[in-house]
Formats: C-alpha cells, sequence, structure tokens
C-alpha cells in the first residue's frame, strides 16, 4: 500500500513545485511591436498573475524598484523592513494589440495598493516621454472616477523610471506556484486526519496517515529549500 500510495502522490508533488512556463511567449508577435512599462500596483503577487490574463500583454515579472538612491541590490526583507523601495510589476506588451493608455486603464483596476505604504504604493513609472505624457492625460482624464472601493486616480503617483530588479524566483507565477501546492497539503491532510478511513481497509490507515505526515513535513522543507536556493535578485 505505501508503495501505491507514493507512485501515486509523488508525481503530484513533483508537478506542484515545478515553475509554471508563461504561455504569454507561443503566440507573441515580432519584437518591434512589444513594449515595457512598470508599475508599483501594491503586492505584486496577485497583480503580476492577473496582468498575464489581458490580451496583449505577453510577460509580467514581479521586482523591486521606485529607489533611485539605492547603491545595492535590494532584497524581500529589506523592502519589507524598510520605506524606499516599492513593490513593482515590470510589464511587457504587445503594442498592437493594447495600447499604454489601456494598459494604464487595466494598472488602476487590477492593482492592490495600500495608503500609506511605499512598498504596496499605487505608482506609474513611465519609461520615455512619450509613456509620461500619456500618463499624465490620462490621470487627469480621469481625475473624477471611483473605483468600487473607493481608490481615486488622484492617489496614484507619477515617478521618474529608476532601476527595477527582477524579486527572488519564488516571487515569479506566486499564486500560480502555490494553488497546486496548497491543494496538495489540503488532500494530505485529509488522509492525515482519516477522512478517508471509510474508503480504504484499516489496516492500511495508520500507514496512510504517516504517509501524508511525511509528505507535509517534506513539503514545508522544499519550501523552505527553494527560498534559500531561489534569493537572487537580478537588475533588469
Amino acid at each position: 500500500m505505501n508503495r501505491s500510495l507514493s507512485l501515486f502522490v509523488l508525481p503530484l508533488v513533483v508537478s506542484a513545485f515545478q515553475s509554471p512556463a508563461s504561455q504569454a511567449y507561443s503566440c507573441q508577435s515580432p519584437l518591434s511591436a512589444i513594449k515595457e512599462s512598470t508599475f508599483g500596483m501594491g503586492c505584486f503577487w496577485e497583480p503580476s498573475e492577473e496582468l498575464l490574463k489581458v490580451d496583449g500583454v505577453v510577460d509580467t515579472i514581479a521586482g523591486y524598484t521606485g529607489n533611485p538612491s539605492a547603491t545595492e541590490a535590494p532584497t524581500y526583507d529589506t523592502v519589507c523592513f524598510g520605506r524606499q523601495w516599492v513593490e513593482g510589476v515590470r510589464v511587457k506588451y504587445d503594442d498592437e494589440k493594447i495600447s499604454y493608455e489601456q494598459l494604464l486603464e487595466t494598472f488602476f483596476q487590477t492593482q492592490k495598493p495600500k495608503l500609506g505604504s511605499r512598498q504596496y504604493a499605487s505608482i506609474i513609472f513611465p519609461h520615455d516621454k512619450e509613456q509620461e505624457k500619456i500618463a499624465s492625460a490620462w490621470k487627469s482624464k480621469n481625475a473624477n472616477i471611483q473605483r468600487e472601493d473607493g481608490f481615486l486616480p488622484e492617489w496614484t503617483e507619477i515617478e521618474p523610471q529608476s532601476k527595477f530588479y527582477q524579486a527572488e524566483g519564488y516571487h515569479q507565477r506566486y499564486w500560480q506556484k502555490q494553488r497546486p501546492r496548497f491543494a496538495l497539503i489540503f488532500g494530505l491532510l485529509a488522509i492525515a486526519t482519516g477522512a478517508l478511513n471509510n474508503f480504504v481497509p484499516d489496516v492500511y490507515h495508520q500507514s496512510m496517515v504517516n504517509f501524508a505526515n511525511a509528505s507535509v513535513l517534506a513539503i514545508g522543507l522544499v519550501q523552505i529549500l527553494e527560498r534559500v536556493l531561489d534569493a537572487k535578485v537580478v537588475e533588469l
């Protein structure tokens, strides 16, 4: 029974810890049409994923920006415990499918900012004069528009572009990786608590519990190991 259960669970564990490949590049347009933009959108986990669902967005990168006076690369800890860095999202988009102004509309509705927080601030970082002009015009035009949560465009800042550092690997596609892991852990906990005992002969119950507990512990250790080994921050 242990061997059969291992053969069933092991592929799930492996697949849960594989980084999801970006689907956007399979249909990417010629490079001449690809442009970049950068935004502060609150915690970068969710917005970086949501933007990938937008037609014309080909890639997103979670990172750190907004600190032009920095002399060294940040880490997640220095961002969390300081007031200089912004969690940013670098967006690569197909200018033939979505304009910068349309991207600004998507940014405004997708962001999850926190007022009073530099780390989770709502900021537009134009990459050139054209983007700066469009961003300023967009902000003026939508001054009276209010999101359902009450957030106003006037609370979004426009700041000069500064160095952007790609965040540690475990932050990239964060929820796309974590959802299957949480689902796997939930299933293992169901086994460990005896939720499936009615479907399995009594003789296998303890073995299943032991295996499930060991598997949950192993997943936790892999999570920790991932943070240690995938902690490189790269300037883009």
